[in-house]
C-alpha cells in the first residue's frame, strides 16, 4: 500500500479527494464525515478510493501537511529576489492571507480538528509548521538586526502575527467580506505599524 500511496500523492485523482474531503471534514465535520460520503462525491467505490488513502485520519493528515507545504512554497516564490526584512514581511505576510482565503477549508480545519490526528502525525505536522514559521522568524530576526523592527523574542513575534492572520478563515466570506487585496493590504498594515521601530 505504502508504494501505491506514494505514487497517488500528487496526482489529480488525489488532489480531487483532498479537496473533496477538506470540503466536507471543514463543513460537516471530521467525525461525522465517512469515506462513503468523500468517494461518492469523487465518483469512486469506498473500495477503490483506498488504493489513494490508507485511512480518513491519513486524508486529514495529508491535507494539513499539502497545505503547509504549499503555502511555504508560494511565500518562498514570493520572496524570491527580495532582501530588504520590511519588505520581505510584506510579501510574505500578503502570500500567507491570501493562501488562507483561497484554501479556505483546508487552513480552517487546524482550528477545528487538529486534535482528531494521533500524536505521531501531530508532530509531523507541527514539525512542517516550524518549518514554514521559521522564514518569517528569519525575516524578524533579521529586521531586528538591521534596527527595522522592534525587539522581542521572534518565535513570539511571528505566533503573534501568523495567529491574527490565521484567524481570517474563521470570519471570511467571499460575498460580503472586503476584496482579497484590502484584507491583506489591512492586515499587512497592522502588522507593519505594530513592529516596526518607531523613527525618532
Amino acid at each position: 500500500m505504502e508504494g501505491a500511496w506514494q505514487t497517488a500523492r500528487g496526482s489529480d485523482r488525489m488532489e480531487s479527494i483532498l479537496e473533496v474531503a477538506a470540503r466536507h471534514f471543514y463543513e460537516k465535520g471530521y467525525h461525522a464525515t465517512t469515506i462513503e460520503d468523500i468517494a461518492g462525491e469523487v465518483g469512486m467505490l469506498k473500495g477503490s478510493i483506498y488504493y489513494y488513502i490508507e485511512s480518513k485520519e491519513e486524508l486529514l493528515y495529508e491535507i494539513f501537511l499539502d497545505v503547509i507545504e504549499h503555502g511555504q512554497a508560494g511565500v518562498e516564490k514570493a520572496l524570491k529576489d527580495v532582501t530588504d526584512p520590511a519588505e520581505q514581511l510584506e510579501r510574505g505576510l500578503e502570500q500567507h492571507i491570501e493562501a488562507i482565503i483561497r484554501n479556505q477549508a483546508r487552513c480552517g480545519l487546524f482550528l477545528h480538528e487538529f486534535n482528531a490526528l494521533s500524536k505521531r502525525r501531530k508532530q509531523h505536522v507541527q514539525e512542517a509548521r516550524k518549518k514554514y514559521q521559521k522564514i518569517f522568524v528569519e525575516i524578524i530576526a533579521r529586521g531586528q538586526q538591521s534596527g527595522a523592527f522592534v525587539e522581542g523574542d521572534p518565535n513570539l513575534l511571528v505566533n503573534a502575527v501568523l495567529g491574527m492572520c490565521n484567524w481570517v478563515c474563521r470570519w471570511y466570506r467571499s460575498e460580503n467580506s472586503p476584496p482579497l487585496e484590502t484584507v491583506k493590504k489591512t492586515y499587512v498594515g497592522i502588522v507593519k505599524g505594530g513592529i516596526a521601530r518607531p523613527k525618532a
